[in-house]
């Protein structure tokens, strides 16, 4: 940290900087509301020096709970707000999910609205994708945990490391594409739209994002 000189420069709280050179760059700034400690694990390694400033946050409640209070996290201080969910193979939860996020966002500040970052059956299919190009349906989110484990025997909920994921984040967004390229097919049994936050993620200042080979 460089020695105070008597002349303050306000920065903005949510702007930060990186240099290359002379030039000086903002990092988006993103926070990820998420319902567990899977998705946590997951997104918090996606941190880096360089990269996006990503904040994530567990938030209590039931499915449509936590996106009313997603919905009242929105404002300026970020580029975008996301609420990562699962869908539990439940169009009927699906739709209240979707129904709550655009009715909160209608009287967001600004004209901010939150984003829906939803998995069927659940955000493990999304892990799974970074290892193998899976499509058949599940008939449960136990299911689609039993896969994953098969791919990654050391894989647990509490023990996700975005280490064990990160060289298959492009594979993983190419699939979940392949599947849903508009992103917004939420019933589709399997299917993930996350593969539009990783986007957003994966993209820095620098051009070398978390996950970017």
């Amino acid at each position: 940290m460089s020695p105070r000189t008597g002349k303050s420069t306000k920065v903005s709280s949510r702007t930060s900087l990186t240099w290359r050179g002379d030039e000086k760059r903002e990092r988006g700034s993103y926070l990820i509301l998420v319902e567990g400690v899977t998705e946590k694990g997951y997104f918090s390694g996606m941190r880096s020096r360089r990269g996006p400033q990503i904040e994530v946050d567990v938030i209590k409640g039931d499915h449509v709970t936590r996106v009313r209070k997603a919905v009242d996290r929105v404002s300026d201080e970020y580029d975008a707000v996301w609420c990562v969910q699962d869908t539990e193979l439940d169009r009927a939860l699906t739709e209240k999910m979707l129904r709550e996020a655009r009715k909160g966002s209608k009287g967001s500040r600004g004209g901010k609205k939150l984003h829906l970052g939803l998995s069927t059956p659940c955000f493990e299919f999304w892990l799974i994708l970074h290892h193998d190009d899976h499509r058949k349906p599940f008939q449960s989110a136990d299911e689609a945990k039993d896969r994953l484990k098969d791919l990654l025997p050391t894989w647990t909920e509490g023990g996700t490391r975005f280490s064990d994921f990160a060289h298959g984040v492009a594979d993983a967004c190419d699939r979940a594409r392949s599947l849903d390229r508009e992103g917004d097919d939420h019933g589709r049994n399997p299917s993930t739209n996350v593969w539009k936050l990783a986007t957003l993620l994966r993209t820095d200042p620098e051009g070398s994002g978390p996950g970017r080979s």
